[in-house]
C-alpha cells in the first residue's frame, strides 16, 4: 500500500495500543504516530514499576484531541498480583470503551491475551500479537517460564497477525515446542530510533574522546568488560572519558569498580533519564557507541532486536558491537562500526582504531548515519501497517 492509502485506511479506524511501559518508548511513540492518522486511539498503559504517582491509565484521542484520561488507584507494587491487575484493567478500559475497536495492538503476551478475549466478546475485530523481546528462559521459575510460553503459543495460534522485532524469535518459539504450522502470519518490526537528524551534530562540534552507553545498567550487557577496557585505553590515551547512560542493578556494583581501577574521574555515571531527547543530547555529542552483549544463545539479546545500536547510529556515532543481535552483521557489513568477540582486550583495541585513525573514523560515522535511515520509526510504521492493512483489508 502507498502512504497515501495506508493514511485513508487509517483515517478511518479505531486503533487501541494496550503495553507496560518504563520510561518513553517505542508504544508511547506509535501512539504519537497514529495520533494523526487514525480516528479514534486508545492508549492503555501500564507501568511496570508503578507508584502512587505513576499507575495504569487509559487515554482516549481523537482525530489527535485527547478526549479522556482514566487513571487507576494505586493498589500493587510488584508480583504475580500487579499482573492480574494490570489484565483486570486492560479487561475493564476496553470493556467500557464506547466505540467497537477495528485494531488493537497487544504489546506483550499478557496484553495480547486479554485484547483476544475481548475480541471473542466482540469488542475487538482483529488483534496484532506485538512481541518486543523474547527469549526461551523468560523466568529462573521453571512454573512461571512455562505459563509464561503457554500463553505466549496462545496468543501465537490465536492473533490475527503477528509482529516480532526479530526474525529469530519465531525460530525460538518452534524450538521450545510452537507449532510453526499453527503460528499466525508474521511481520518483522525492528526497533528504531525517533532522533531528530536535524539535531546530529557535524564531526567538528562532537568530542572525539568520549565513549557512550547508553540502557539498562544490568548482567549481560558487557558493563564491567566495558570499565575494565576503558582502564586499558586510559593508559594509551589520557584524555578519553566515559559516559554510562541509564539505571539498574549494576550501578553502584559498577561504581565501586570504576573507584577501585583509579579511574572514576574519566568514567561519569548519569542515572536514570527519563526523556529520550535529553538522552539524544548527551548522545550526539559522543564519539563512539558500545554495545557489549555477552554471547549467551538463549538471551533476550539474541532472539529480540537490539534497540541501543540504533540510537546510537541515529547519532552518529559508529558502534563497537559483539556478534549477538541481528543487527550486528549489518554493522559489520556497512562498515559502521566495529563486530568484536566479547573479550577485554579486542574492545580496547577498537576503541583505539577510532579514536586514533580520524579517516577510518569518519567513514564509519558516514556510514552509521546512513544506516540509520532504515530504522526511522516512521519507516518502520509505515512498513508494518503497510503489510497489515493489506493483510487484514486487501
Amino acid at each position: 500500500m502507498s502512504t497515501k492509502e495506508i493514511e485513508k485506511c487509517l483515517g478511518d479506524l479505531n486503533i487501541l495500543i494496550a503495553t507496560h511501559t518504563r520510561t518513553t518508548g517505542l508504544s508511547q511513540v506509535l501512539k504519537e504516530w497514529l495520533l494523526s492518522r487514525s480516528k479514534e486511539v486508545v492508549f492503555i498503559g501500564h507501568p511496570l514499576y508503578p507508584d502512587r504517582y505513576h499507575n495504569s491509565e487509559m487515554e482516549i484521542y481523537r482525530e489527535g484531541k485527547l478526549l479522556k484520561r482514566q487513571k487507576s488507584s494505586f493498589l500493587i507494587k510488584s508480583g504475580i498480583l500487579l499482573y492480574l491487575k494490570d489484565a483486570c484493567l486492560t479487561f475493564y478500559y476496553v470493556w467500557k470503551c464506547k466505540n467497537k475497536i477495528d485494531l488493537a495492538i497487544g504489546v506483550d503476551n499478557l496484553n495480547t491475551a486479554v485484547l483476544l478475549i475481548l475480541k471473542n466478546l466482540g469488542r475487538i475485530r482483529k488483534v496484532v500479537y506485538h512481541t518486543v523481546d523474547y527469549a526461551p528462559n523468560r523466568f529462573k521459575n521453571k512454573i512461571l517460564n512455562n505459563i509464561y510460553h503457554a500463553i505466549d503459543r496462545w496468543c501465537c495460534y490465536n492473533a490475527d497477525i503477528i509482529w516480532n522485532s526479530s526474525a529469530r524469535m519465531n525460530d525460538g518459539r518452534v524450538k521450545i515446542g510452537a507449532d510453526k504450522r499453527r503460528i499466525a502470519k508474521t511481520i518483522i518490526t525492528p526497533d528504531g530510533s525517533n532522533f531528530d537528524p536535524k539535531k546530529r551534530l557535524p564531526t567538528s562540534r562532537i568530542d572525539r574522546n568520549l565513549i557512550a552507553f547508553v540502557g539498562h545498567l544490568r548482567e549481560r550487557l558487557g558493563l564491567e568488560l566495558l570499565i575494565t577496557a576503558f582502564a586499558d585505553v586510559l593508559v594509551r590515551v589520557k584524555d578519553v572519558r566515559l559516559l554510562i547512560i541509564g539505571d539498574g542493578p549494576m550501578l553502584k556494583d559498577l561504581q565501586k569498580l570504576a573507584k577501585e581501577l583509579k579511574i572514576s574521574e574519566n568514567v561519569t555515571f548519569t542515572g536514570f533519564i527519563e526523556k529520550h531527547e535529553d538522552i539524544d543530547e548527551k548522545l550526539r555529542k559522543a564519539s563512539i557507541g558500545i554495545a557489549m552483549f555477552e554471547p549467551l544463545k538463549d538471551s533476550y539479546e539474541y532472539y529480540s532486536d537490539a534497540g541501543k545500536p540504533k540510537v546510537y547510529l541515529a547519532a552518529g556515532l559508529p558502534v563497537i558491537i559483539t556478534s549477538v543481535p541481528e543487527i550486528a552483521q549489518e554493522i559489520d557489513e556497512k562498515e559502521a562500526g566495529i563486530l568484536i568477540d566479547y573479550d577485554r582486550k579486542e574492545l580496547a583495541n577498537a576503541i583505539i582504531k577510532l579514536l586514533g585513525e580520524n579517516k577510518i573514523y569518519l567513514k564509519y560515522r558516514k556510514n552509521a548515519i546512513e544506516l540509520s535511515k532504515k530504522y526511522i520509526w516512521q519507516n518502520i510504521f509505515s512498513s508494518a501497517f503497510s503489510q497489515t492493512l493489506r493483510y487484514f483489508y486487501g
